[in-house]
């Protein structure tokens, strides 16, 4: 009789990698995790509503506006104030077909533009660090908004962790904004592709930027016209003014971010064209 042969046992591997990277590895659950909830879908469901939101929120404005000055007219007996109620309107309708003009010409621009990177390190820790960001200043917003009694501060830090966290959400999907990681890409090339990537990342949340901040500005210019009737008129005209300027500036974000970006990548394109000389000089 042949003895039959006991199998060896096999070992196992440990999991979790080395015990001095412990915590590395949970951080790389963590960023796989977000990674996985922050989907370019997220994106372009954002975009889409928040979109909406920025041009009915300009209308609603531009009649909150000039109601805000027919009453701060009749109150004071200013004429000026109903002159100005009048611009108002038409100044709000002329940067809404701007907007409208360039909701999408931002988009074309990121495609035609690709640019590369060596890896997903420099994309990763970016998305993890603006995240973790994006939530401290949310509760430093909050905190100071309670200890100043101002609804404002909490709505500009909303703002800004929205911004935060869509910029996350970009880094884990580079392909949103034409970014390629690939093996291959020089020095030279993985710094143009850094720069590119914050200026591609702000042009893609244009329209996210243009719905928060005409959103916020018309939520603060309501608070303003409530003010209005109250003891401290003339310092809530003054708060609604700067208010309707903030809408202005938020409506104005398509049209201005569209010559900035031009602009801007006329500067990488001269820098990547220095960065050629030498391969042209190389094939004489």
């Amino acid at each position: 009789m042949t003895e039959q042969k006991r199998e060896q046992p096999v070992a196992k591997k440990k999991e979790g990698g080395p015990a001095h990277l412990m915590m590395v590895n949970l951080l790389e659950k963590v960023v796989s995790f977000f990674r996985a909830k922050l989907t370019v879908e997220l994106l372009e469901f954002a975009v889409t509503w928040l979109y909406k939101i920025g041009h009915f929120g300009l209308l609603f404005a531009a009649g909150l506006g000039f109601l805000f000055t027919m009453v701060y007219a009749i109150k004071f007996n200013s004429f000026y104030a109903f002159l100005m109620g009048i611009a108002w309107v038409i100044l709000v309708f002329v940067v809404q077909y701007t907007a409208h003009r360039f909701s999408d010409a931002g988009v074309g621009l990121i495609r035609n533009n690709p640019t590369t990177l060596s890896s997903r390190a420099f994309l990763d820790c970016f998305g993890f660090l603006t995240l973790i960001g994006g939530v401290v200043v949310l509760i430093m917003a909050l905190v100071t908004a309670i200890r100043v009694d101002s609804f404002a501060e909490f709505l500009y830090g909303l703002g800004v962790f929205l911004f935060l966290e869509f910029m996350a959400l970009i880094s884990f999907n580079p392909s949103v904004v034409s970014v390629v990681v690939t093996e291959g890409t020089s020095a030279g090339q993985e710094a143009i592709g850094i720069i590119t990537f914050f200026g591609k990342g702000l042009m893609r949340l244009i329209p996210i930027f243009f719905g928060v901040g005409v959103a916020i500005g018309t939520v603060l210019l309501f608070i303003s016209f409530i003010k209005l009737f109250g003891d401290s008129a003339m310092q809530a005209f003054g708060m609604g003014n700067e208010n309707a300027m903030y809408i202005l500036f938020s409506g104005l974000l398509p049209f201005a971010s569209y010559i900035f970006f031009v602009l801007y990548y006329l500067l990488i394109d001269m820098i990547r064209a220095i960065l050629t000389i030498p391969e042209l000089k190389n094939d004489k």
